[in-house]
């Protein structure tokens, strides 16, 4: 069986994340699709035509693939967390969670993730919509 990409609309809704690291700030962007799920990621850390520019460039291109061929977010979670190719750093991030940044993969993942937080939030809150209308 053949995986399908799925086709990227002409807008989506993003949100950039900044972490800093050893070299330099890593800018996270994650746009998402109709349902709030993240459809595809852009970073930039290092100059254009650095090394570190052009992994970066590598990896998030990877990564929005797996996202539009239906990988779950989890699994991409998984494989990108704990590399490490630079000293921690200690970020804050949006959700309040302070996390060590081992390199590029686990900056990616540690972001990843609160988008996962978001979803296991609004799964809570529409089970709990349909309880309560059960027990109405």
């Amino acid at each position: 069986m053949t995986a399908t990409t799925r086709p990227r609309p002409r807008s989506l809704p993003s949100a950039t994340t900044k972490l800093q690291t050893e070299m330099g700030n890593l800018y996270v962007t994650v746009s998402t699709d109709e349902d709030g799920e993240p459809f595809e990621v852009f970073g930039w850390l290092g100059k254009g035509g650095s090394f570190q520019h052009g992994v970066t460039e590598l990896a998030c291109r990877l990564i929005s693939l797996h996202l539009r061929r239906g990988t779950p977010l989890e699994e991409v979670i998984d494989q990108c967390r704990g590399i490490q190719e630079m000293q921690p750093f200690f970020n804050t991030m949006p959700d309040g969670r302070s996390v060590a940044v081992l390199g590029l993969g686990d900056g990616i993942a540690h972001i990843l993730k609160a988008h996962l937080k978001v979803r296991e939030e609004r799964e809570t809150a529409q089970e709990a919509a349909i309880e309560l209308k059960a027990a109405a």
